[in-house]
């Protein structure tokens, strides 16, 4: 029993992906704290319906209120952990410190499961292990990503389904393909412009996929009828207030065009965009490795992001989706640009 019990054990240790998902943890938590430590939720719509909905009050946002997969998780944490939690609040801590903390663990270990699956795409594309971590390294330290794991919102499990997405389609993986049909619609309701992406470019036959989606929509349209009987809401209402994102496209798209617009998309990426930007120069392989990446089924995602980015009231954070293809294309050009400078290299 106990050699059994040492070779699992040995086994664990030597997992490749537990070690990359640890890093990931380890490189968003500490920022991600601060973040939460020092956040007024008060302050945030977002944050309050959120919270909210943990605290299963129904009564909340039409925009945001049927994405019920983070908050659900963090209502569980405050549930089990929450009187041990509030014994830790800091004296400068305004609101609810418990369950601010099962919002953190919740975001944060979904953030690095997130970040598992970028290394894994990484990975998929031909990247080293060394480039593919350094390439998930653009995610980690992005402006968007400690505040998507400190505070209380639900942007992480969205970010994951994607994830899901892009990666089942490139290993042609039943399982991640098919959770993320289910959970995206849960996660946001946005994933309606991802759905035709893997309809048309995965694996699965399009009569299963019929099923699928036909099943996913079900459950959802059944889930939010079901809300609003029991929270006592008019029926249909959320499917108004999304429409009414149709009003943000014309200033979006003015804001996008202008500098400061130009300036919040790149500053997801910051000074990471110099090392594609360099690879494109000095490395004429990077630049005919790169056309799959704006072709094809990404290229379909540049433009759903896109239009996640016009329909939405913070169009810069929307771009933080096509993280995923921005963390492999940043190590595809170091991977190359190294062996532009390795063979360069001289001896001291």
């Amino acid at each position: 029993m106990e050699p059994t019990t040492n070779t699992a054990f040995r086994r664990l240790l030597h997992n490749e992906y537990i070690w990359v998902f640890l890093f990931c943890l380890a490189a968003v938590h500490g920022a991600a704290f601060s973040l939460m430590d020092n956040f007024d939720v008060t302050a945030c719509t977002d944050c309050k319906t959120y919270m909210g909905l943990a605290e299963l009050d129904l009564n909340q946002s039409p925009i945001r209120r049927y994405r019920p997969i983070v908050p659900l998780l963090a209502g569980l944490v405050h549930a089990i952990l929450g009187k041990a939690l509030g014994i830790m609040k800091p004296t400068n801590f305004a609101g609810d410190f418990g369950l601010s903390f099962s919002f953190y663990l919740v975001n944060s270990v979904l953030i690095s499961l997130w970040g598992l699956v970028i290394y894994r795409l990484g990975r998929v594309w031909g990247l080293q292990r060394v480039w593919a971590l350094c390439g998930t390294m653009v995610m980690l330290t992005c402006r968007w990503t400690p505040y998507i794991a400190g505070t209380p919102v639900a942007d992480s499990v969205y970010c994951l389904v994607i994830g899901m997405a892009l990666l089942g389609m490139r290993l042609r993986h039943t399982g991640l393909t098919v959770a993320a049909i289910f959970l995206g619609p849960f996660a946001k309701e946005a994933f309606i412009f991802i759905g035709p992406i893997i309809f048309f470019y995965s694996h699965l036959p399009r009569p299963k996929l019929v099923g699928y989606f036909a099943l996913s929509g079900l459950l959802v349209f059944g889930f939010r009828y079901a809300y609003d009987v029991v929270a006592g809401l008019p029926p249909g209402s959320g499917l108004a207030a999304d429409a009414d994102h149709i009003n943000y496209i014309a200033d979006n798209t003015r804001r996008l065009l202008s500098f400061h617009g130009a300036y919040d998309v790149l500053s997801n990426m910051g000074l990471w965009l110099l090392i594609p930007v360099g690879a494109a120069i000095m490395a004429p392989a990077y630049r005919t490795q790169l056309r799959p990446f704006y072709t094809g089924s990404y290229g379909w995602l540049w433009a759903s992001i896109l239009l996640h980015m016009v329909l939405s009231s913070s169009f810069e954070r929307m771009f933080y989706l096509s993280m995923p293809l921005l963390c492999v294309i940043t190590g595809m050009a170091m991977q190359h640009l190294w062996q532009v400078i390795k063979p360069n290299q001289t001896e001291p």
